[in-house]
């Protein structure tokens, strides 16, 4: 079973699997699996994650796992594509402990709830959009009501959104309202007028303000154009648009992104546009 020289990640996992006392693929192995949404800095380990049942006296003392014990109730565990692996809402509930920033959890659960129709799936990962649902997250929930991180399970589950497209515009949305800034809706369709129609990430309506994530890696020209043509569109249309970029991800560009937002807040106020007008 172990001969192959360097079998990949994903050839170990089915080996585990085919093992015995009930064991599955779990925590970190099992959100790639599952194509959750992950802090960089988890997404390259190659150490595949196992849970085995409570009371199973086989050993997973293999190179390269890490051994669980947990109750696995039969609703928190599924066989997709040969492999035995824990259900996308209990893996949230496993990566709880393990994600220090409340930002990476909420996008973790957000990874749930992306909608049928949103941008396709990465290559080679299980399931459709969406993974989950919130009653099923919850439903976890109770069945795991006095585990490790379940705590930071709790205080994450109510700022879950449906329709989120990527892991930066859950990040994005998070940033302005732990800021205190009131929140983004997500992915809303706005109809700008003459049959214009335009869906950015998230928008504050009242203030007509389109919130935008720009990683920087557009390859083809034509979504550069695509992107300028919808800016174009916003602005016609009295909309201001408000970027952020990948150094989101850091102090300085988060707090850079919030500054531009609120003075494209009162640029707005000044135009006649808020809650208040």
């Amino acid at each position: 079973m172990w001969a192959d020289a360097e079998p990949s990640w994903r050839d170990m996992a089915v080996a585990l699997c085919r093992l015995g006392g009930g064991q599955h693929l779990s925590h970190v192995t099992a959100a790639q699996l599952w194509g959750i949404w992950l802090p960089i800095w988890m997404q390259d380990g190659e150490q595949i994650h196992v849970t085995g049942r409570k009371g199973f006296s086989g050993s997973m003392r293999r190179p390269g796992v890490v051994g669980h014990r947990a109750k696995l109730d039969p609703a928190d565990v599924v066989e997709v594509e040969g492999l035995r692996l824990t259900t996308p809402a209990r893996t949230w509930l496993d990566l709880a402990p393990l994600l220090n920033d409340p930002l990476d959890l909420v996008a973790a659960g957000d990874a749930l709830l992306q909608r049928s129709d949103g941008p396709p799936r990465p290559d080679g990962v299980l399931g459709a959009n969406p993974l989950a649902t919130l009653t099923e997250i919850d439903a976890a929930m109770r069945r795991r009501r006095s585990v490790r991180g379940i705590q930071a399970a709790r205080e994450a589950r109510p700022m879950l959104r449906e329709g989120v497209d990527s892991a930066p515009e859950s990040r994005m949305r998070m940033v302005v309202v732990s800021a205190g800034l009131p929140e983004p809706v997500v992915n809303p369709v706005l109809v700008l007028g003459s049959g214009v129609r335009r869906q950015p990430d998230l928008a504050l309506l009242e203030w007509k303000l389109a919130l935008q994530y720009d990683g920087g890696g557009h390859a083809e020209q034509a979504q550069v154009n695509r992107d300028i043509w919808r800016d174009d569109d916003f602005d016609r249309h009295d909309w201001r648009t408000v970027k952020a970029g990948r150094d989101l991800y850091t102090a300085y560009g988060e707090q850079a992104f919030l500054d531009r937002l609120r003075r494209a807040m009162r640029a707005q106020e000044q135009r006649g546009f808020g809650p208040h007008h």
